[in-house]
């Protein structure tokens, strides 16, 4: 006779689960210890998890893992790692709100566990992750190929990667090995959706990557992209190189791999981290929603290939004390903008680029050339922020750069703005 979960009205804690087996039998912990796969293009031993009562067929491929499931409120799925490991799935079985996967560590205490999750699914729908995922202090690795994938539900982990690229078996061995990896011909169809859900990696870096990353608003509100103790890195587009996490404050993670130009990256929501927020897009980056980089020194960047579109909607805000619409190009100026004239921890914003438009336009845009000698530009003076909060009224605006003691920075004075603008211009007011 088939073992089967017993249901419950509510769902019971894990201890409680794990005490109940249908039948009056005992529990059986299927426990698969050592089994470490010589990675040759495909594993030998594939060993099936959840005692093959779990939907999504989650299979063993390497490291060590237990794994216990229940089928209460739309499934709820322990599993335990004594060892980095890889595990391949027909589908996460996530799309019930009410379902859950949690990934627990019981390694050795000094070091931070680590699982890629290959997700199989095919089809022309969309999977949707409508529950909750979770690695406490872990790091959390999902490739979702063959098809898009919604999240609408919560990602929490200590790192979190979710890409629709695909992973060979070198790259798996590389992530796996805390080194860096190619994330290779992601197909046009399989999107990156974030629709009202929230993905937050406590310690480490969020990275999402597909040939088109979206993060939207959801039917039970908007979305949050979440790094407050490192950075938030998104690649639009076809393929891309992702380099070691642990790198120097504002160093890049995201390099572009020869491949397509149709990648982009949309936000209308909120996207937080504490040192960096960095994003790249093929074809175009558009933002109607938050871009913040939260911590002294933190930086927004944002790249897209020659010919590329900065979008930047009215009401968007971007703050950070730098902020970098392409990468420092060979010999061009990095221009810093002077600590005193940020605004106050305290405040809302940094910094915030100037929305330029023309009459009748809701937004303002800027096509980007990317050149060897192509300045870079920071972020604006809070103090002329300020001073044109107060003329808002009377229709005057102050684009002159309040001075400092030491040193003038005048940012906006000295460069362009992040759509081209010059600001700071001597002339006289009329």
């Amino acid at each position: 006779m088939q073992k089967t979960w017993k249901s419950f009205p509510v769902s019971p804690g894990w201890d409680t689960v794990l005490q109940m087996w249908s039948g009056g039998r005992s529990l059986k912990l299927v426990a698969f210890v050592g089994v470490l796969a010589a990675w040759q293009g495909s594993a030998n031993g594939q060993t099936p998890l959840c005692d093959q009562q779990h939907p999504g067929n989650p299979e063993l491929i390497m490291g060590a893992a237990s794994c216990f499931y229940s089928e209460v409120n739309g499934g709820q799925t322990l599993i335990q790692l004594t060892s980095g490991s890889i595990i391949r799935w027909d589908h996460l079985g996530l799309q019930d709100p009410s379902s859950s996967l949690v990934f627990e560590w019981l390694g050795n205490t000094d070091t931070t566990g680590v699982v890629l999750n290959q997700v199989d699914q095919t089809g022309r729908q969309e999977a949707v992750l409508g529950g909750s995922l979770s690695f406490p202090d872990g790091n959390l690795i999902i490739s979702h190929p063959n098809t898009g994938l919604n999240i609408l539900g919560a990602v929490e982990a200590g790192s979190v990667t979710i890409v629709t690229q695909n992973l060979d078996a070198q790259a798996s061995a590389q992530l796996m090995g805390g080194e860096g990896a190619n994330f290779m011909n992601a197909a046009p169809g399989s999107r990156l959706n974030i629709f009202g859900g929230k993905v937050s990696a406590t310690s480490g870096d969020v990275v999402l990557g597909g040939p088109a990353v979206l993060i939207g608003g959801g039917d039970d509100g908007g979305s949050e992209i979440l790094a407050p103790a490192g950075s938030v890195r998104i690649f639009g587009g076809e393929s891309f190189r992702l380099l070691p996490e642990g790198g120097s404050a504002g160093s890049v993670r995201i390099e572009r791999l020869p491949g397509s130009v149709n990648g982009n990256v949309l936000n209308s929501q909120e996207i937080r981290a504490g040192q960096m927020v960095e994003i790249n897009g093929e074809t175009g980056i558009s933002n109607s929603g938050l871009l913040q980089a939260e911590q002294l020194g933190g930086i927004v960047m944002m790249r897209v290939d020659e010919g590329g579109v900065l979008i930047n909607e009215g009401g968007a805000l971007i703050s950070a004390d730098i902020i970098i619409p392409f990468p420092p190009p060979g010999p061009g100026a990095v221009l810093n903008p002077d600590r005193g004239d940020a605004p106050s921890s305290l405040s809302t914003g940094l910094s915030r680029i100037p929305v330029v438009s023309s009459p009748g336009q809701a937004k303002s845009s800027r096509r980007v050339v990317l050149r060897e000698s192509a300045p870079v530009t920071g972020s604006a003076s809070s103090q002329r922020q300020r001073a044109n909060q107060a003329r808002k009224d009377s229709g005057e605006r102050d684009d002159a750069v309040a001075g400092n003691s030491t040193r003038g920075t005048g940012h906006l004075a000295r460069g362009r703005s992040f759509f081209g603008t010059r600001g700071g211009s001597k002339a006289k007011k009329r």
